[in-house]
């Protein structure tokens, strides 16, 4: 499963890519907010909402998805606070600025802590794990410094 998302960053950091050179005013800024907002919505935004749903629409599927057994109410509450992170991110469209802050601590915590949590049982999938969650995680951090959205605002 996590190959699928590995796969999405990449398409991602195209489409940024691409998105960042039809810029006719390139900056570092502009460029690491197009990047950001990539990650955000595409990446820790629709894809996720779709899981939160999938978690809350049908939890024993999701369960036997992810690869582990009934764990209510613990997958209820996650598939709860994965909307709410899917839902943020997804105003990160619309709000900019110092609100990039949020969503991105958020997953930077959530990724970072599932990267660790993950590589207990990697299995010689550390790469692949490193990709899909502690990559993320850094490209958030990363480009919210890049792009500003931690500068105090007076």
């Amino acid at each position: 499963m996590h190959l699928h998302f590995v796969y999405l960053l990449a398409l991602l950091l195209l489409a940024a890519t691409v998105h960042a050179a039809a810029l006719q005013q390139r900056t570092l800024g502009r460029v690491a907010e197009i990047v950001l907002l990539y990650l955000l919505v595409g990446y820790c935004g629709i894809p996720m909402l779709a899981v939160s749903v999938w978690v809350l629409v049908s939890p024993e599927r999701a369960a036997a998805g992810f690869g582990f057994g009934a764990a209510r109410p613990l997958l209820d509450f996650f598939g709860w606070a994965y909307l709410g992170m899917s839902l943020l991110s997804l105003l990160a469209l619309r709000y900019r600025g110092a609100f990039l802050v949020a969503p991105v601590v958020v997953w930077t915590v959530y990724l970072g802590g599932a990267t660790l949590v993950h590589l207990q049982e990697s299995h010689g999938r550390a790469l692949e794990i490193f990709t899909s969650h502690g990559l993320i995680a850094v490209l958030l951090v990363g480009a919210s410094i890049a792009c500003g959205a931690w500068r105090v605002r007076t």
